[in-house]
């Protein structure tokens, strides 16, 4: 980057100047200016001038720098931490309170606040007696400061640090936190309080000086939250969290306390499927085979299933002549045998995960509306083609997750059999059906409860011991067969509708067949603090899930590519995750960015507003322009590059390897032949460097961002230590670091914008 001079200013003396409202101003005298120069790490002063003024000015144009830099990148003063130089000298909180006050014109709280969150503990440092010689308004500030601090009783607490909190992150029940604030002299007392769905408790903490501790054994699994309440000379005040999720701001109320995830002891999560890469595949939209007799199986039992005579043809997305709402039921012909082909391909990707959607027996083309979970889809195949797949895959070190679509059924299955279209009594034909208990009628038979009202969608009563049994209890349940049969794992679907002890009762299940098989939640928001009807659950305290499909982290990184999020509020959603979730949880979340439920990646790129906005004729019109295409696809490069260098499972939406675009259901589901274009190679290339690499699969994560536009993602093993660079911006970045670059797009150590670049650092 180009030099950057700046102008900084020492005086001789100064005056304070009231105003009838009671505004203060400051009149400098004898000044004299300094030209500065800064190279992008160290500032020099350009003019003549001693040590001890060169220190001063130095300061100052750190200081004046970072409030011009955070006030130009859109952002209130609470932010300008973040562009603060990495080394703090001594005589900075003074010299920013000057800024503040004087040029900002904040209040003394206001200003005494954000210095706290510039330099913590340290925002009271020792008097700096030659800077009255120098500066004499920042060298009286020094005493106001610590008096300030003082009597506002101000003190901090920082969640990731363990001078603050010990050990930081989840812990296991019956483990012991040390937690610590430390005051600048106006705490006198403190008590720590926690708080939950449903509890509260206040603890005492014991004094050491300034520092105050308390030894904390949460005894049970739960999501808490803690905050600290201060006696002060100014009253009574509460510590608790800021927006970053991590340190303290201080308040007159009780606001948002400080998360602490505390999980089941004992909790572990599969190992072969921590770091590993997913690929997610809609069955019948990949790897083409002839499926015209499962066609004809299908309108045997009088449905309307409708195969396209190509891949080329577009997705039916509107109701046929005969019909009154649009059915999902054309297919084309995706078959397990096709995806069994297809694996060296997937190989090649890096995959060692596949997810596939529903393969059961079903009316519709996406088989969320199962008829029958003891057999593949005869449009897919046979259930020997199913244990095929898994075998060759279990070869080539990749295993295979069913999508378990629990919480109902369809209306046109042999358990409900609403249409008649099965030899077997179903429960919407009799109450003496065996499988009527396992329905909620309210007036039988037309009235019964089903799924967000869709009446082809009917809910089963989880509680039911008979369907308990079939699909999870016995030694043949649905759940154990599929994994006998090759399966590695289940994707639990609408996991909200099913009760914990359901889920408990189905990952027990799951790993008493095979004890390193993987249970996945489908959950779209934070998995620890989930709360559904009502109800606090516990997905991620080690009872029923190993993982979630982590939709926060796809909107997250989007948000971050399309600028609506700033690398400092992406920094701060990754450590939150890395700090929040049980780390046997956290390395095995299923990061996506794409899936069957959302947009295309390429296209959530490729536009400034909200494709889901639109209804499906607008959607089904929605193409690219070459422009939008090029901005998408270098957008998509750079949320990739992030997918696969934090912890936790990237998984690759089918198709969007080669920047398939789309909108909502049904344009999302196109069907897709590989031909090796788009970003292909790009993510061959991510994957073998994933794949290649301790630190990225494993290692511990830090998080540098240098700008709001650039974010570097570091991980580390005892051996390796990977970078991640991520420019977002529209000048060139200069690596600050030594390494060998692994995808070979920058040089001379720069980044061009809009660019990533994956460095082994040496």
């Amino acid at each position: 980057m180009d030099a950057v001079t700046r102008i900084a200013k020492t005086c001789g003396s100064f005056d304070e100047v009231w105003s009838q409202d009671g505004r203060l101003s400051i009149i400098y005298h004898d000044e004299h200016s300094y030209a500065l120069s800064f190279n992008g790490r160290n500032w020099s002063v350009l003019d003549d001038a001693d040590e001890k003024t060169s220190a001063y000015l130095i300061c100052s144009a750190a200081i004046n720098y970072a409030v011009e830099r955070c006030k130009n990148s859109g952002l209130s003063l609470e932010f300008v931490h973040e562009f603060l130089p990495t080394e703090r000298k001594a005589l900075m909180p003074a010299e920013l309170l000057r800024v503040l006050l004087d040029d900002c014109g904040l209040g003394i709280f206001d200003a005494c606040a954000i210095v706290v969150r510039c330099f913590g503990n340290d925002s009271a440092a020792p008097e700096i007696p030659w800077l009255h010689g120098v500066q004499p308004r920042t060298a009286n500030l020094q005493a106001v400061l610590r008096d300030a601090l003082k009597s506002f009783g101000f003190a901090v607490h920082d969640a990731y640090d363990e001078a603050y909190r010990s050990p930081p992150g989840a812990v296991e029940n019956g483990s012991e936190v040390k937690l610590s604030i430390r005051s600048f002299g106006g705490v006198k007392s403190a008590k720590l309080c926690v708080y939950a769905d449903g509890y509260s408790a206040e603890y005492d903490m014991q004094r050491d000086g300034d520092c105050f501790s308390c030894n904390f054994v949460p005894e049970k699994p739960a999501a808490l939250w803690y905050r600290f309440r201060l006696c002060t000379e100014g009253g009574e005040r509460r510590l608790c969290v800021g927006n970053d999720g991590h340190f303290s701001v201080l308040s007159d109320t009780p606001a948002d306390g400080f998360r602490l995830t505390v999980y089941k002891r004992g909790f572990t999560t599969p190992e072969w499927f921590a770091g590993r890469i997913m690929y997610q595949i809609f069955p019948d939209r990949f790897g083409f085979e002839d499926a015209s007799a499962g066609i004809e199986y299908h309108r045997a039992l009088g449905q309307t299933p409708e195969l396209h005579g190509s891949i080329s043809e577009p997705v039916r997305w509107q109701a046929r002549s005969f019909e009154k709402d649009y059915a999902p039921d054309d297919f084309y012909g995706g078959r397990l045998r096709g995806i069994t082909k297809k694996l060296p391909y997937l190989k090649e990707l890096g995959v060692e995960v596949i997810y596939l959607n529903p393969v059961f027996e079903a009316r519709s083309n996406h088989r969320y509306d199962t008829s029958d979970y003891g057999k593949i889809d005869p449009i897919l195949g046979d259930e020997q083609d199913y244990v095929n797949l898994c075998a060759e895959a279990a070869r080539l070190g990749i295993g295979i997750i069913n999508d378990g679509v629990f919480s109902h059924t369809g209306a046109d299955s042999i358990y409900f059999n609403r249409y008649g279209s099965y030899p077997t009594l179903g429960a919407y034909q009799s109450t003496q059906s065996q499988f009527y208990p396992w329905y909620d009628f309210r007036h039988f038979p037309d009235d019964y409860r089903c799924w967000w009202n869709f009446r082809d969608l009917p809910e089963v009563n989880e509680q039911n011991e008979s369907w308990q049994d079939y699909i999870i209890r016995s030694e043949d349940s649905i759940v154990r067969r599929w994994l006998r049969l090759g399966a590695s794992g289940w994707r639990i679907d609408v996991a909200d509708e099913l009760p914990d002890e359901v889920l408990s009762l189905i990952r027990d299940a799951a790993k008493a067949e095979k004890s390193d098989s993987v249970i996945i939640g489908e959950v779209w928001e934070d998995a620890v603090t989930k709360n559904s009807y009502g109800k606090m659950r516990n997905y991620a305290l080690g009872y029923s899930l190993d993982s979630v499909m982590n939709y926060p982290f796809r909107s997250a990184v989007i948000d971050f590519a399309l600028g609506k999020k700033t690398a400092f509020e992406l920094r701060d959603f990754l450590l939150g995750q890395y700090h929040n979730y049980p780390q046997p949880m956290y390395r095995c979340l299923m990061n996506l960015l794409g899936s069957h439920d959302v947009e295309r990646l390429h296209t959530a790129l490729a536009f400034d507003y909200d494709v889901k906005t639109l209804d499906r004729s607008q959607q089904a019109a929605l193409t690219l322009t070459d422009e939008q295409k090029l901005r998408a696809t270098r957008l998509q490069r750079l949320c990739a590059a992030i997918q696969y260098c934090v912890p936790g499972v990237p998984c690759l939406y089918y198709g969007d390897e080669e920047c398939l675009d789309g909108g909502r259901d049904p344009f999302n589901r196109k069907p897709f032949e590989p031909s090796k274009t788009g970003l292909h190679n790009f993510y061959v290339q991510l994957g073998r460097i994933r794949s290649l690499s301790p630190a990225l699969t494993d290692g511990e994560m830090r998080i540098i961002t240098p700008s709001a536009d650039i974010i570097i993602i570091l991980r580390q093993t005892a051996d390796e230590e990977i970078a991640c660079v991520i420019n977002r911006s529209s000048d060139y970045y200069n690596i600050p670091f030594n390494g060998t670059p692994l995808l070979g797009g920058c040089d001379a150590k720069l980044v061009p914008p809009m660019s990533v670049e994956i460095c082994k650092l040496t």
